[in-house]
């Protein structure tokens, strides 16, 4: 008996500390609208949830020892989604129409640096609003929200969940964008229909010229013509352009992207990284920074809408004591963002 007991206290022991290491629950509910809506353009909602796994929410730090919760909605999501929508709305005055929301990314990020928490918010989706297998396009939703504070899971609950109650009821009154009708298959292959749409994905050859955005990037309307440039094995070594007031502007620090002799080279971090285009895509490699924060969508080092202070220089000081690794990223055409494929590992 003496020598089992040693071995149910080494076991219970185990037991214990293999269930602390679970993840625990953090429920969200949404918020109810305060103010009745009155004469909406739809009368009901619909969700097409289109991630790769549903039930996945990201996760949050609880607790002083920041202890990993997974973000639950409980009841679903949906449920909760339509309970706020329909007492959010005047039955009577609103149209006969359905809101559809497709939600592909709703995610929750938390990490600690230097006893400094850093949360992620992120939240992409399109609004369709229609009847009878005919819709239009509504609204385009692609936000990050980013906080940093000794505790920040609370705040950036409260202020996730009212976005989300904002931005479903700013639809509900919102106006068709176009007059695109699209069918449910049309809206399952919205990214292939959209590309289709833009000059830079169908167009055989790439203007020349210098682009200061990702809108005329996209359009292929140069913002402006290249001055001088010099290239060589295959990188642009300078390049600049002529600005407004006739002043020589350097392109590495003021452009989003440069076409020379129909090749793309996407601006990041100081310099003109080549692309390739893909099948419906384009690509490239380029050195970056680890992220402590967990971003793996990059606008010259920053992403997304932000609230919660200068961020910006917090985490930039942040990455740029990290080293570097070869990427192969992708661009985003939703957004013009750059999206981490994956890590380039040196060859053995």
């Amino acid at each position: 008996m003496k020598s089992i007991l040693p071995l149910l206290l080494l076991f219970t022991a185990n037991s214990l500390f293999a269930q602390s290491k679970k993840f625990i629950i953090e429920e969200l509910n949404l918020p109810d609208q305060a103010q009745i809506i009155s004469n909406s353009n739809y009368n009901t909602i619909k969700l097409q949830d289109v991630r790769t796994d549903p039930e996945d929410f990201g996760m949050v730090m609880k607790g002083v020892s920041d202890r990993k919760a997974k973000i639950k909605f409980s009841p679903s999501f949906e449920d909760q989604l339509t309970k706020m929508f329909d007492k959010g709305i005047d039955k009577a005055s609103a149209k006969d129409q359905e809101l559809l929301l497709q939600v592909r990314e709703l995610n929750y990020k938390e990490v600690t640096i230097d006893l400094v928490q850093y949360g992620y918010f992120n939240f992409r989706a399109l609004m369709f609003g229609g009847k009878e297998n005919q819709y239009q396009l509504v609204k385009k939703i692609d936000t990050t929200m980013v906080l940093f504070k000794m505790d920040v899971t609370k705040k950036l609950e409260e202020q996730s969940l009212d976005y989300l109650r904002k931005t479903i009821f700013e639809g509900a009154s919102a106006n068709p964008i176009g007059n695109r009708i699209y069918t449910q298959e049309d809206i399952n292959n919205y990214d292939k229909i959209a590309k289709s749409e833009l000059p830079l994905y169908v167009q055989p050859k790439l203007i020349d010229g210098v682009y200061m955005n990702y809108k005329s990037f996209s359009s292929q309307v140069p913002d402006k013509p290249i001055n001088e440039i010099e290239a060589a094995q295959g990188m642009i070594t300078k390049a600049n352009y002529i600005d407004d007031k006739g002043k020589k502007k350097n392109v590495k620090t003021d452009s989003y992207a440069v076409v020379y002799q129909g090749k793309a080279f996407i601006h990041y971090e100081g310099e003109l990284y080549p692309m390739r285009k893909g099948i419906d895509n384009f690509y490239f490699i380029t050195r970056i920074y680890d992220r402590p924060t967990g971003e793996r969508q990059l606008v010259s080092g920053i992403t997304g809408g932000m609230i919660g202070g200068p961020i910006g220089g917090v985490i930039g000081a942040l990455i740029a004591q990290g080293k570097t690794k070869l990427y192969e990223c992708q661009l985003d055409y939703f957004n013009g963002k750059y999206e981490i494929v994956r890590e380039i590992k040196p060859q053995k």
